[in-house]
């Protein structure tokens, strides 16, 4: 059974819950480092080979996609025990 981080925080005895919205903070960085990532490429991919650059790469892309249509988001908890 799938259930909230607030509610799992509850259940452990946390209080003053507290949730944050850092998904564009997360869009931003991730579009930070395609771009440097782009910016050297030909020093990446001779450090980790072409396979491995061109897999970050596709990860990076699906992950921007998956912000933007609103499949993927990122949320930071703060609470009191």
């Amino acid at each position: 059974m799938r259930t909230s981080y607030p509610s799992m925080l509850r259940t452990a005895g946390f209080t003053a819950i507290e949730q944050r919205d850092d998904t564009d903070e997360y869009r931003a960085t991730q579009l930070r480092w395609m771009t440097a990532s782009e910016r050297y490429e030909e020093a990446l991919r001779q450090a980790m080979g072409d396979d491995a650059y061109e897999e970050r790469r596709t990860t990076r892309r699906t992950t921007l996609r998956a912000i933007d249509d609103g499949l993927l988001a990122r949320y930071r908890y703060a609470a009191t025990r």
